[in-house]
């Protein structure tokens, strides 16, 4: 059988919402006979964590250091590569989180390997597997395969659906990674957080986002409002960050979050192609721009050509009738 190995990326005691989808799509290709899936957490998982995860994998290897105590990418990747390179793995799959974007080239580069980045469809069963991957902001859908062995997949977030567990329970295998000082040469001195009350934009449904169309940093209390009356996550441009209107946290696009939100709402955004390339695979899209012309509308499912100051505080009000709220 083929030996693919899922990356789990953790946060404390929660899990990340794209390693839960991988570890479904996992227990399925499990259960063709093709695959032997492995779950590998790098660094300590609380007991809650191994509880939770034990029933989605036939086998769950935590790899433990002391230099992969606190995330440094050149730790993780040399982790991640001997590991694999000592299990003999086919596959490498990961989310397309901040994360996973971070360290999974480097170990692509470590095991001198093929890396399909951003996936948003998969053939598992294809021979060889095959996956779909967005290029040019969305225009195009590539279809990759990859003949040599391993090969490392990260798959966007959102892609496939979280099922839960039929019930059965995976061995946890614990192994010690071995780096030495030398290896890494980076070090966490300090991880400050802040305290966030909606869900990250990268594995948010509900997504409201704003452009230079706002005016300023204080308007986006209107899309806030919104976004806290249907439970949605606030994103924002790259020209807002940029004018420290919000936090870097908060971009969607190329250079920012890569987002595929059941809804998108874009309100005052132009459409640059750096924003389309990260948000176009959202499963409906509804623009709000005065500009009829504005390039957002070619991406959209819905458009209103209307001033978003009267459009967004409508919708809101709307909302909490509907609602309840």
């Amino acid at each position: 059988m083929e030996k693919i190995l899922i990356f789990v990326e953790t946060k404390g005691e929660e899990v990340k919402k794209a390693s839960l989808e991988l570890l479904s799509e996992g227990m399925k290709l499990a259960g063709t006979g093709r695959f032997a899936v492995e779950a590998v957490v790098l660094g300590g998982a609380a007991p809650p964590v191994r509880e939770r995860l034990l029933p989605y994998a036939e086998t769950l290897v935590q790899i433990t250091d002391p230099l992969l105590g606190a995330y440094a990418p050149e730790a993780y990747a040399l982790a991640l590569a001997a590991y694999a390179r000592e299990a003999e793995a086919r596959m490498i799959l990961a989310g397309a989180t901040q994360m996973g974007r971070d360290f999974l080239p480097r170990v692509a580069v470590l095991l001198g390997c093929a890396i399909v980045s951003d996936v948003t469809a998969a053939g598992w069963l294809h021979d060889p597997v095959t996956f779909v991957r967005p290029m040019y902001g969305g225009k195009v859908l590539a279809e990759v395969s990859c003949a040599g062995s391993p090969f490392i997949v990260t798959t966007r977030p959102n892609t496939f659906g979280v099922v839960a567990p039929e019930g059965g329970r995976g061995r946890f295998v614990e192994r010690q990674a071995g780096l030495s000082a030398e290896q890494v040469r980076t070090k966490v001195l300090k991880v400050e957080e802040k305290a966030r009350e909606r869900v990250d934009l990268t594995e948010a449904d509900l997504i409201v986002s704003g452009g230079r169309g706002l005016k300023a940093a204080e308007h986006f209390k209107v899309l806030e409002e919104l976004a806290e009356v249907i439970g949605a996550t606030v994103g924002a441009t790259r020209s807002v960050v940029d004018a420290k209107w919000r936090d870097q946290e908060d971009q969607v696009g190329k250079s920012g979050k890569t987002v595929s939100p059941k809804l998108y709402i874009a309100a005052g955004i132009s459409g640059a192609i750096h924003h389309i390339m990260g948000m176009d695979t959202s499963k409906v899209v509804l623009a709000v721009n005065k500009d009829p012309n504005a390039i957002i509308f070619n991406y959209a499912d819905y458009g209103i050509v209307a001033d978003l100051f009267e459009v967004i505080p409508a919708m809101t009000e709307e909302f909490k009738k509907r609602l309840g709220r």
